[in-house]
């Protein structure tokens, strides 16, 4: 019978030493950023809470050009900032759910398996992740300029509605990403079948 050629060693779902070796350097660093970065998002509606001034000052909460401290009318109320940090769980949400599929990720490329099931499937949430990222971003900062002033007198209270190029920037790159885990998830579907081939 007609044999096919074999598929490339770099599409084989099994675990190879070589990738192992070239990729467990950068696979361990961008696990130990994940970790960073979860911790970050853990603590961020708390600070939000107890701290909003530090992260204010910082940009948190702000659309491009507009700092939402200037929507108050007076303090920021504890009620205020209870509803910036219950709106600001929308997108820490999101990005823990992110991180945890670059984590599975990672930890797949650490061992070598660039194309096993759990790498592609991580890939693809990862980018569908990404993709609700970008979107849900202009949401949050109407939503955090609304919860902002919403203690506000009557006529004072504001509804921002941003869109940058950066939010266009996102969607885009996000959308890469969703190409590239199709095109691979697909490739490693045209290996496997090859290798059936006798």
């Amino acid at each position: 019978m007609h044999a096919s050629p074999p598929s490339a060693p770099g599409l084989s779902p099994l675990p190879s030493p070589a990738l192992a070796q070239r990729l467990g350097r950068l696979a361990r660093v961008v696990r130990a950023l994940c970790v960073l970065a979860a911790l970050v998002l853990v603590a961020w509606p708390v600070l939000l809470l107890f701290a909003p001034d530090s992260l204010m000052a910082v940009g948190a909460g702000q659309a491009p050009g507009v700092d939402m401290r200037h929507l108050l009318q007076g303090d920021f109320t504890l009620a205020a900032r209870i509803r910036v940090a219950l709106v600001s769980l929308l997108p820490c949400g999101l990005g823990l759910a992110l991180l945890w599929q670059l984590w599975g990720l990672f930890g797949e490329y650490e061992r070598g398996a660039v194309f096993s099931l759990r790498a592609l499937a991580c890939l693809r949430r990862f980018s569908s992740l990404l993709v609700l990222l970008a979107l849900s971003s202009p949401l949050t900062q109407a939503l955090v300029s609304v919860a902002i002033s919403l203690d506000n007198p009557p006529g004072q209270r504001q509804l921002v509605i941003s869109l940058s190029s950066n939010d266009y920037a996102l969607v885009l790159g996000a959308l890469v990403f969703v190409a590239i885990a199709r095109v691979m998830t697909e490739a490693a579907r045209v290996a496997q079948e090859n290798e059936g081939f006798v």
